[in-house]
């Protein structure tokens, strides 16, 4: 999302809030996942923390890795599965989850113009957004004083996509250990 005043992010979150493993393995979750994308599949990101502070401004639109590296037209099958827990109520105007419905069949990524086709995604505390990959999304701008917007992302790829090398952290092995074994199978992928 590049450099977003206002927000802030923190990958590879497992490592440092292992007890957000409890959302990863989530069986409602778990049971669409693999409806949707099949199985095997992995988790990809070992969670990441977002955090939207009063003041922020929005983010850019965008679909989700690994989409910026295949060609156009992009698959109509997911190739990430998306999900944003909301750790607290997301509203309209502290910077919640807008998606634009159906974007992720024009198979290809978004431009700033069709942001206009966008839909706030509001919520409470404790409640999930599940969204195929190629679904065109951002964080709104947080036009409160007071209000923080706070959601952890966990998302899931198929098992013919390898996370990528860079950028997401790996799970530390000690912890990696400690967790549920249907955990571990998630994460094999994502360990140091």
């Amino acid at each position: 999302m590049g450099d977003q005043t206002g927000y802030a992010k923190l990958k590879g979150a497992l490592n440092v809030m292992p007890e957000l493993a409890d959302l990863c393995i989530h069986p409602d979750v778990l049971e669409i996942t693999a409806r949707c994308m099949g199985s095997p599949f992995y988790l990809a990101n070992n969670g990441c923390m977002m955090w939207c502070q009063p003041g922020a401004s929005a983010g850019e639109i965008h679909s989700d890795w690994p989409l910026s590296d295949v060609p156009q037209p992009y698959p109509p099958w997911p190739m990430l599965f998306q999900t944003m827990w909301m750790l607290t109520d997301f509203t309209e105007d502290n910077g919640g989850t807008r998606l634009v419905p159906g974007s992720h069949r024009s198979l290809r990524p978004p431009e700033e113009k069709d942001s206009r086709n966008e839909i706030p995604v509001l919520g409470r505390a404790g409640s999930v957004i599940i969204w195929h990959g190629g679904l065109w999304h951002r964080n709104g701008a947080n036009t409160t004083t007071d209000q923080h917007r706070m959601g952890v992302n966990v998302a899931y790829i198929p098992r013919f996509i390898h996370r990528p090398r860079e950028g997401w952290p790996l799970i530390k092995r000690t912890l990696f250990q400690q967790f549920p074994k249907h955990l571990q199978y998630l994460l094999e992928r994502s360990v140091e």
